[in-house]
């Protein structure tokens, strides 16, 4: 008798599995799901040196160009450092990072910041100014001066610094198109 209640449970227990597998299979065949195309289309404004640009609450000024006549011992390309004025004229605390905000165009060949702005340029701008590449929150309302330091080939015709206001819409960019003649040289401060 033991064996035949054991028996009847285990049936009675797959009937159940295979019902409520069965169940399962047929919820799910009757659920139409639609995927709606959410990406925005990419937007970049243009700017010139010194000149105000704002995308997404976001305002980047590129006060400056320089060149602080350092050829890079690894890669053989210049050190650039721009200094850059950023306005934060949303409602959040926002970060400035030089990282995750920047990128550089060297003659039609775009550079991502971990590209161009790397750990030996950003050393050879502290050993030149004395201050580290801009990595700062900045509250509502507020503003931040500070460097972006790159690698950027020797002889380029034209350049182009970009700025990604919003880390979640990493297609959409401040452009700031430079050539040689617009590139200062460096002063060193002592």
């Amino acid at each position: 008798m033991m064996y035949f209640h054991k028996k009847l449970l285990a049936a009675m227990l797959a009937g159940f599995m295979l019902l409520a597998a069965g169940c399962q299979k047929e919820e799910k065949s009757n659920i139409n799901v639609e995927v709606a195309e959410t990406t925005a289309p990419a937007v970049e404004i243009q700017a010139q040196l010194g000149q105000e640009a704002e995308y997404g609450g976001m305002k980047l000024i590129v006060l400056s160009a320089e060149d602080p006549e350092i050829v890079m011992e690894q890669s053989g390309k210049m050190a650039l450092f721009f200094q850059v004025q950023i306005n934060n004229g949303t409602d959040e605390t926002v970060t400035a990072n030089y990282l995750n905000n920047f990128s550089l165009t060297v003659d039609d060949t775009e550079y991502t910041s971990d590209q161009c702005c790397t750990i030996p340029v950003m050393k050879k701008l502290y050993d030149f100014y004395g201050v580290e590449a801009i990595n700062e929150e900045i509250p509502a309302g507020e503003s931040r001066t500070g460097y972006v330091a790159c690698e950027a080939d020797q002889n380029f015709s034209e350049i182009a610094l970009h700025y990604t206001p919003k880390t979640t819409d990493r297609a959409s960019k401040i452009t700031v198109a430079l050539n040689q003649d617009q590139i200062v040289k460096a002063e060193k401060k002592s």
